[in-house]
């Protein structure tokens, strides 16, 4: 049994994560193209009528293009009496493509999740540098077809967002996935036609269609019972495993075992808090204060305001222990995520709604991501009847949590009828295997404790084991080192790695100080982002109307208007607004400067929260333009009165003022006026 061990415990410290979009999370951004010819290393199989793999537009499967990617569907049935599924593929070709190099097929997570979207991370993995790199949406996950309870997440959300108790917050998360079982029934689905056998038979289907004889299987989560699976059933056709954050098909999931996994990773978020000197200092009862905090919000929930009504239609989000429990568990998945939590859980024992309405814009979008029909079809049928769902040692701690942990308490009540036909017990025995393989865990995972990695890895002779300190979930795309790890190891993987990099990982960076705002998210999303038109169009139309009235204005002070000097009220009107557009041009600059830096930092997820404490300064910039901006309008005022608005001097002020104004309502609208005290 291969080992790759640094010291004698065989584990290896690593970290990071992926940035919130905020997303959350924080930060995956843009680019554009054509989409190429399908990649030189995935061979092209002949046109056929009976081919059930057809390419379709990029931006008609994920949603934009890329210049080095070809995207599709893959045509497959759901049983042999079910319907016809669409499975949205993107193929992406290595950046110098080597025929020599077998592609890389990455299963996501979930089960439910998504991965074809993420097409431009994966562009940018080392191992895409020479090797074509294959993603594919599951069934009813992500892009594929057809699109089943769309408005399921919505509904779900609004759930969340209502005051609810732990147990009518599990009535009614059961009865929207009962709404959604008995509508795809009605539909014609067969909930039997989606399970982890079903998607490795997918993936053979798409080998075969793609013309590859053998490739290299990656997952993360539950990707990873993808990978096992595959690689029991078709080892001739696996070169190497990557699997990171295992999730074995011998593993009993449920509510029990995720409560266990969450204190577990509460207690190392603990202790990696005290070892932080900042963190000691500015959290020093975190623990007690976060418990604290849930039994006060069961007795009294806190009023979250939500500007996006498209996430809460009520605009108010009444956060409640449930919630709260959900929001941090969401929370130790990522790096960046982490470093926000003990600040996330100060603000709501202090009370502070406000400060954390950007918080759940940054996590609405990741609860109405993970499709679940797919989750529970896929669960109900091949984990509900393992045996030690049911924990009967749990500490005081985890049952405390437990409660709380209602997401995972539907499949009770659910599993029974949703999927009738439970898988062969065989699926459920651990998987052994002499393919090559390197496994990562995350010490900070809240839901694959390492232990599952560890496990898995002592049953694969040619395997090797990197534990990742100050990390959590899904530990390759959350760091360059352990990346540039996955790509040396599918090179050559039966050698050991080396880990150099790995022992250099910086510890968790944990947020205590921050100029808090409302405005900063919507700001960094909205605009630099480019996700909100509204505001790009705005903010743009502002700052061409102010800096052109700028010049108009200048022009016309100097020059004479009937052999006068423009009155003294029409020069102090003219001063107030320049001063008033030269502030929020100041602002919106240095701003952009500001979020730029920040999240390209460490801790990308403060943008959710407002600002780093040095740029605090910014903030009030703002309002000093709003009472610039009042005082201007009472001098425009005077002079409109004493020349009306066709004068040299009182045409372009109308103009400096309308820059300015739409300047400040954008202001507004982004939240810099709200407050967060």
């Amino acid at each position: 049994m291969r080992v790759y061990e640094k010291g004698s415990p065989r584990v290896i410290p690593k970290i990071k994560a992926v940035a919130l979009s905020i997303a959350a999370s924080s930060a995956v951004f843009l680019a554009a193209l054509m989409a190429g010819p399908l990649p030189q290393a995935v061979a092209q199989t002949p046109a056929a009528a009976t081919s059930p793999y057809h390419t379709a537009p990029c931006k008609d499967v994920i949603g934009y293009t890329h210049p080095r990617t070809t995207c599709g569907y893959l045509d497959v049935k759901e049983t042999p009496q079910g319907r016809d599924l669409s499975l949205a593929v993107a193929v992406i070709s290595a950046v110098t493509p080597d025929a020599n190099k077998e592609p890389v097929i990455f299963a996501h997570g979930g089960p439910g999740g998504a991965v074809v979207s993420a097409v431009r991370d994966f562009a940018q993995h080392p191992m895409n540098a020479t090797r074509t790199v294959i993603l594919f949406d599951q069934r009813g996950s992500g892009a594929s077809l057809p699109l089943d309870c769309l408005r399921a997440p919505q509904e779900y959300l609004s759930s969340l967002a209502a005051d609810l108790n732990a147990h009518d917050a599990t009535a009614a998360q059961a009865n929207i996935e009962s709404q959604c079982h008995n509508q795809m029934i009605n539909e014609g689905a067969d909930l039997n036609g989606y399970g982890t056998t079903q998607t490795v038979g997918d993936m053979e289907v798409l080998r075969e269609a793609l013309g590859i004889d053998s490739w290299n299987v990656m997952g993360v989560s539950y990707g990873t019972t993808v990978a096992l699976d595959y690689v029991r059933r078709h080892p001739e056709r696996t070169r190497a495993l990557v699997l990171d954050s295992v999730y074995p098909p011998s593993y009993a999931s449920g509510g029990d075992s995720v409560a266990r996994n969450f204190v577990r990773a509460l207690e190392q978020l603990y202790a990696d808090c005290r070892r932080d000197h900042a963190c000691r200092h500015a959290y020093p009862g975190l623990e007690t204060s976060y418990l604290a905090t849930l039994i006060a919000l069961g007795r009294e929930p806190l009023e979250i305001p939500v500007d996006d009504r498209s996430l809460v239609p009520t605009g108010v989000y009444y956060l409640n222990p449930q919630d709260l429990t959900l929001i941090v568990h969401q929370m130790l998945y990522q790096k960046e995520t982490i470093s926000l939590v003990p600040k996330v859980i100060d603000l709501a024992a202090r009370g502070n709604g406000q400060a954390l309405s950007g918080l759940l814009a940054a996590l609405g979008p990741r609860v109405q991501g993970i499709d679940l029909a797919a989750r529970l079809s896929v669960e109900c049928r091949e984990r509900w009847l393992v045996p030690g769902r049911t924990l009967h040692n749990m500490s005081r701690l985890e049952r405390f949590l437990r409660r709380s942990l209602t997401f995972f308490d539907t499949e009770d009540f659910l599993c029974p009828e949703w999927a009738p036909e439970f898988t062969d017990a065989s699926f459920n025995e651990p998987v052994s295997s002499p393919v090559p393989a390197i496994f990562y865990s995350g010490a900070n995972d809240p839901i694959t404790p390492p232990e599952n990695t560890l496990a898995s890895f002592r049953r694969f002779p040619a395997g090797q084991y990197v534990h990742v300190l100050h990390t959590g979930h899904g530990v390759d795309r959350s760091q360059a080192c352990v990346r540039g790890l996955t790509a040396s190891f599918l090179d050559n993987p039966r050698e050991l790695v080396a880990d150099e990099c790995v022992a250099d990982v910086d510890p968790i960076p944990f947020v205590t100080d921050v100029a808090l705002s409302r405005g900063v998210l919507p700001f960094a999303g909205g605009v630099l982002q480019m996700q909100s038109p509204f505001f790009m169009v705005t903010l743009g139309v502002g700052l061409l109307v102010t800096l052109g009235a700028f010049v108009w204005t200048i022009t016309g002070l100097l020059r004479r208007e009937r052999g006068r000097l423009p009155t003294a009220t029409a020069v102090g009107a003219a001063a107030l607004s320049t001063l008033c557009g030269s502030v929020l041009i100041v602002f919106f600059a240095v701003l952009t400067l500001a979020v730029a830096d920040a999240g390209a930092g460490l801790t990308p997820a403060m943008l959710a929260l407002g600002l780093p404490t040095e740029n605090g300064w910014l903030l009030v910039l703002p309002w000093v333009a709003l009472g610039l901006f009042g005082v201007g309008l009472i001098a425009l005022g005077l002079t409109l009165m004493r020349g009306g608005v066709n004068t040299n001097i009182n045409r372009p002020l109308v103009a400096l003022t309308v820059g300015c104004a739409l300047l400040l309502g954008t202001s507004w609208m982004m939240g810099f006026y709200a407050s967060v005290a």
